[in-house]
């Protein structure tokens, strides 16, 4: 029996029956949350299939993960992905195989 679920292989490798969800926790007070938002826009943009979604942790009534202690945070299928915005390279190396298998 596999003791990883779907979502844990899925942020590590492509599973054609999981869509490839990206949240983005921002905060009005960080002061780099505005370039967040604006890679958040550019993966949409690029990615069209990653499902990208922003959330600000002073706004919302949704439950705020553990494993988000900052701002910006990155998850990528439900695990943390990057601490502060990702580097284009990064990006590119982590979704380029999702979304393309």
């Amino acid at each position: 029996m596999n003791k990883h679920s779907t979502s844990e292989r899925c942020a590590n490798e492509r599973c054609a029956n999981e869509p490839v969800a990206i949240t983005v926790y921002v905060a009005a007070h960080c002061p780099t949350c505005d370039y967040a938002r604006e890679v958040a826009r550019s993966i949409r943009e690029e990615y069209p299939r990653v499902q990208v979604q922003l959330v600000d942790v002073e706004n919302t009534t949704e439950v705020i993960p553990e494993t988000v202690f900052a701002t910006p945070t990155y998850l990528l299928n439900g695990r943390v992905w990057s601490l502060g915005n990702p580097s284009a390279q990064k990006i590119t190396e982590s979704l380029g195989p999702l979304v393309n298998g």
